[in-house]
């Protein structure tokens, strides 16, 4: 028998030759990173060892402690089924692609018993338990509401979820028969809602499935961490000064600063831009002692709380709340954005002591003194804010005899106005037919045509007209004011009223016409408490009727007069002296407003409204018949009409019957 074969010394297996890797040549090596250096993604395994992506969630488990809660962990149905759901105490539900899992906890929570659970832990209310409280029998919180969808880093991508059941309605009724309210909103309970039993109050769900944080750092408000307080004080703002208990919003404290404020003004902003003043407003903290009224409401403004005042040192503040306003602030944060200097663009080039070149009219205009041969050959109207030229006007015509004629005032009309009624700059334009949704028209039996205008609607006392327009060049924003609404001040002292008038953004009964609809803004009394429409506020307080030499004065309303002292000259029916209305004291002639001016007080004669499949001019009912109507069948008592082919019409409410949608803004 042969012995075993004996190895000599130490026997080692050669080693394979491998091919040394290529390398590329140059810096090329660097895009294509080896296996060693590639990182690899995180792939982690659950309990049958099989691998599955995206376990973590960004939902929290809602019986963890709200200051240090657990995160939920989404477990595939495919491996193993739910056993017991928390929130409902059901088991597997069939077509379900996960549910949730909290591993510290051991609880397992259907997908939608995850946002709605039966008992939950919340940081509103850190020392009990809510419980769900439920009026609705057919809610099921396995269901998925629409509402309720899942974050972008918490969805499947891979997964379709078309066979979940999301047939549940998510709109509850909101009618309560109880009083009771949501200690977080304080609106009234809804039909879901989760309740503190030992405490005796209730959070609706909204509030609880959208939760606070418990802290913010926000280094531009305050220097340290701020802290949720989920309880109602009535200490005031820090901020805005308004009360902590009034407001639905929670707020944040600093202990240490003895420091409180709401949720909302942490972020608010700290340099800002408004419309009612000329120079930036910064937030501060405090003002120096003395009397502060506000420039947007008019309160006064309380020194030791958080408002806005002047950077240039103007004595003016506004409150934080007023000053950011969806209708007072654009919005836009300019700390650390330099300040531009505002270009005084002149709205005519001065060619010698009487003439100018206007720029929206391509003669030169010289200027007239009030001798009145212009107006030789009828009425005359001013191209800017279309009320009619009288003798003793100052004005400015054009040259070449093409019929355009300004008021000095309104040559001299700024180019851009921060007006009070809009957050945005205005632009004295001639609005062209490229502003939707207006109507072209023009120039009709004149030598001149003027640039192709359009008829718009004032959005401050809702008259139609085809004058100048100070219009918003902010894209998406069709805000327009005529000349007449865009030379009102801040402040005015109206002949119709003894204190001052302000606007305020706010609205009531109008004092002139006894009407809430007058128009969309309004003048506040703060004496009084009293309002005053734009609509009533910009009537002329002179005008002229063509069979009486004197001009009319606007007489305000009279107390005590006995009904039916007074008659209307033109409408031949009796005058409510209580009511405003136009006289003339020395031939004791008494006229409506709207028969002496109409409805259309802007309108100009002698133009065209394009339209389709005719034009609709604009006359002068100066004949020495009035026409009918050819809606209304009534005689055209406006100084203004309308004709649309043979037919005649008395408004344009009245046209736009006929032609339905034409006429509409």
């Amino acid at each position: 028998m042969k012995p075993p074969h004996k190895l000599r010394g130490n026997h080692r297996s050669k080693p394979k030759k491998t091919k040394p890797p290529h390398k590329l040549p140059g810096d090329w090596q660097s895009f294509f990173p080896s296996k060693q250096t590639r990182p690899q993604k995180e792939v982690s395994e659950n309990w049958l060892g099989r691998p599955y992506p995206h376990d973590q969630s960004n939902h929290k488990c809602p019986m963890s402690n709200p200051t240090q809660p657990h995160m939920l962990l989404r477990k595939p149905d495919y491996d193993r089924p739910l056993s017991l759901c928390f929130s409902c105490k059901g088991q597997h539900v069939w077509g379900k692609r996960y549910y949730y899992y909290c591993p510290s906890c051991n609880l397992q929570f259907h997908r939608g018993c995850h946002v709605l659970p039966s008992e939950m832990k919340h940081a509103l209310h850190p020392p009990h338990p809510l419980t769900l409280i439920s009026l609705d029998p057919n809610l099921h919180t396995s269901k998925i509401p629409y509402q309720w969808s899942e974050t972008p880093s918490d969805s499947e991508d891979d997964v379709d979820d078309n066979d979940d059941d999301l047939s549940h309605e998510a709109d509850h009724n909101h009618d309560d028969p109880s009083d009771e309210k949501c200690k977080c909103c304080l609106r009234r309970l809804e039909h879901v809602y989760y309740h503190c039993s030992i405490c005796n109050f209730s959070f609706n769900v909204s509030c609880v499935i959208n939760p606070l944080p418990c802290s913010i750092t926000h280094l531009k408000s305050h220097k340290h961490t701020l802290t949720l307080f989920p309880r109602r004080v009535s200490s005031p703002c820090d901020a805005c000064g308004l009360s902590l208990n009034h407001t639905r919003d929670f707020f944040y404290v600093c202990l240490p600063c003895n420091y409180m404020v709401h949720k909302p003004c942490i972020y608010l902003p700290r340099v800002i831009k408004i419309t009612r003043h000329v120079h930036r407003l910064s937030l501060t903290p405090s003002l120096p002692p003395g009397h502060f009224s506000c420039g947007v409401c008019r309160l006064a403004v309380d020194v030791s709380h958080g408002q806005y005042s002047c950077n240039k040192g103007c004595g003016y503040a506004v409150h934080s709340k007023c000053a950011t306003r969806d209708d007072v602030w654009d919005g836009l944060d300019l700390e650390d954005i330099p300040e531009e200097p505002d270009e005084d663009i002149e709205p005519f080039v001065r060619i010698d002591e009487e003439t100018i070149q206007h720029f929206t009219h391509e003669h030169h205009l010289k200027l007239q003194g009030k001798e009145g041969s212009f107006l030789h050959g009828g009425k005359r109207f001013c191209e800017a804010c279309r009320l009619q030229i009288s003798i003793s006007d100052v004005l400015y015509s054009c040259e070449f005899y093409c019929d355009f004629l300004l008021h000095e005032a309104c040559a001299c009309l700024p180019r851009v106005k921060h007006h009070p009624l809009h957050k945005h700059p205005l632009i004295l334009m001639i609005l062209s037919p490229d502003s939707p949704p207006y109507f072209t028209y023009k120039a009709f039996i004149s030598t001149y045509r003027p640039p192709c205008h359009v008829m718009f609607k004032c959005d401050g006392c809702r008259r139609r007209s085809t004058g100048f327009a100070y219009a918003c060049a902010k894209k998406d924003c069709d805000f327009r004011l005529d000349v007449t609404c865009a030379s009102l001040p801040d402040s005015i002292n109206h002949e119709s009223h003894d204190h001052t008038l302000y606007i305020n953004l706010t609205y009531g009964e109008c004092v002139g016409c006894k009407s809430t609809l007058c128009s969309d803004h309004y003048l506040e009394c703060m004496r009084c408490k009293s309002f005053l429409g734009l609509h009533c506020a910009t009537l002329p307080s002179l005008a002229h009727y063509e069979h009486d030499t004197h001009p009319l004065t606007l007489c305000y309303g009279e107390q005590g007069t006995t009904s039916g002292q007074y008659w209307c000259e033109l409408c031949e029916l009796k005058l409510d002296a209580s009511e405003w209305f136009y006289t003339c004291d020395s031939c004791r002639v008494t006229l409506h407003v709207t028969c002496l001016l109409g409805k259309d007080m802007y309108m100009n004669p002698r133009h065209i409204i394009e339209a389709r499949p005719r034009d609709v001019e604009i006359t002068l009912n100066d004949g020495n018949t009035r026409p009918f109507c050819y809606r209304c069948s009534r005689r055209c008592v406006e100084p203004v009409v309308y004709k649309w082919d043979h037919e005649w019409f008395c408004t344009l409410l009245c046209a736009g019957g006929i032609r339905r949608g034409i006429f509409q803004r």
